[in-house]
């Protein structure tokens, strides 16, 4: 074990592959702040329960049991060494969504889910050891990047403006949450408030949490959402790994035949271009973290974030497939970790342990029944939340990938024909439209840009 900590100022590990291999309390102490605020949060973790039950066809008692494997598997990061705090893809989730409406609910639906995040922990896995990630993005034209983010706020509102969308059956405790989170994350003179007055701070730290809780609340007033029934006769949910093995697992349904994976290497390869943007946020946010305390040496590893994530997916896509997926990074808790740490070891001894804190504190909270019983009837308005402010910041990021009016035609486009036709043809579309419309040298000043 590497114990000595001094010589390159890196906190203890044992030595394993690629990986560090750290546990709380042996090689870092549990910083209580973040643990708190992972018992807090954790509930949030449970608004993908929707998708699993209304994409994939799962009990609402199995999907809870899914997230709870799910959750487990974010504190992998830490404890292999990556100092982040991982989440979902999740601007890739409407596009997820779309890809599985093309397949009968039931078998086929669990095998295409199992198929696209496969390829996608492979894909990860192949970037890790090779390290080809960097060019393999740069590769992609600034119009199809563009264009694949601009398609998710298109899929978003048809979903949720549909008949049957939620839009329609909660309207006024969604606008609320989605309101009060596109301030709190956007807003210029939210934030120059913030700076002056403590609550404003308070609520904008804690990110997702405020938002649900003003949407709950609005809801229950406006009679949108249930009364909550607190579950008391049980305290702790024991997942149901018999029921997992038997409908959901490989053990059980099956490998997907070669024609689910034909099919899902188009969108596979879109989503690695989406949470490659999570890779490279998450060096930005270390190395400044690194800054602010020298003398202490932070070790992100680009190669071996990339094989963390690819090793979730990959457990995921073969035990209990997850339409979210498993990205690296969960941009506005590392965020808020990060900013703690900076304030000096008073405040937080170790990043990792502050990282690994909550991630594991979020795995406890998903665990309490009463407090997962009470949250129940936010559910559907939390998915809602998350999917329509991700639709916000898809939209802001696709139009900046668009330097030029040709990648502004050509993006707007493959948008369209993505959110309507699925990412095989919108590949194709774009790929056509980039010969006919761009030219080659402008393209590649672009994409280094």
């Amino acid at each position: 074990m590497n114990e000595n900590n001094t010589v390159d100022n890196r906190l203890p590990f044992i030595p394993f592959g690629p990986f560090h291999l750290r546990l709380p309390f042996i090689h870092y102490k549990i910083e209580y702040v973040e643990f708190i605020q992972g018992l807090i949060l954790g509930v949030t973790g449970l608004s993908s329960l929707p998708y699993l039950t209304e994409y994939l066809g799962i009990p609402y008692e199995l999907a809870w049991s899914c997230i709870i494997i799910e959750i487990f598997l974010y504190t992998l990061h830490c404890t292999l060494g990556d100092p982040v705090i991982p989440g979902w893809i999740t601007p890739s989730l409407p596009l997820t969504l779309l890809f599985l409406k093309g397949f009968d609910m039931g078998p086929d639906r669990i095998h295409a889910m199992m198929a696209l995040q496969i390829e996608i922990g492979l894909i990860f896995i192949i970037m890790g050891i090779t390290k080809m990630a960097d060019k393999f993005v740069h590769a992609v034209p600034n119009a199809i990047k563009g264009g694949i983010l601009l398609a998710a706020p298109i899929t978003v509102l048809q979903g949720q403006l549909a008949p049957k969308g939620n839009l329609y059956v909660y309207p006024i405790s969604i606008i609320a949450g989605v309101a009060l989170l596109v301030v709190i994350s956007f807003s210029s003179s939210y934030n120059n408030k913030r700076k002056d007055i403590k609550i404003l701070d308070i609520i904008a730290k804690y990110g997702n949490l405020f938002p649900y809780l003003l949407a709950m609340a609005v809801g229950l007033i406006v009679k949108e959402l249930a009364t909550p029934i607190v579950d008391t006769t049980r305290f702790i949910k024991v997942p149901d790994f018999s029921s997992i093995i038997t409908s959901l697992s490989v053990f059980g349904v099956g490998l997907p035949k070669m024609e689910m994976f034909v099919k899902a290497l188009p969108l596979a390869l879109v989503i690695y271009v989406i949470a490659f943007g999570d890779l490279i946020t998450s060096e930005t946010l270390i190395k400044e973290a690194g800054k602010s305390r020298p003398k202490e040496k932070i070790d992100f590893n680009q190669s071996r974030s990339n094989l963390v994530s690819g090793l979730r997916n990959i457990i995921l896509a073969l035990i209990a497939p997850f339409p979210p997926l498993s990205g690296p990074l969960w941009v506005g808790m590392t965020v808020s970790v990060s900013m703690r740490y900076k304030e000096g070891k008073k405040a937080m001894k170790s990043l990792i342990g502050g990282m690994a804190s909550f991630r594991i504190a979020t795995f406890i909270c998903v665990l309490i029944v009463p407090l997962v019983s009470f949250f129940k009837p936010l559910f559907p308005v939390g998915a809602s939340i998350t999917l329509i402010f991700q639709a916000f910041v898809c939209a802001r990021i696709g139009m900046d990938y668009c330097k030029t009016d040709n990648d502004k035609m050509i993006a707007g486009i493959m948008a369209s024909v993505l959110a309507i036709k699925g990412s095989a043809y919108a590949i194709a579309v774009g790929i056509i439209l980039c010969i006919v419309l761009g030219n080659r040298k402008k393209i590649l000043v672009n994409n280094e840009e």
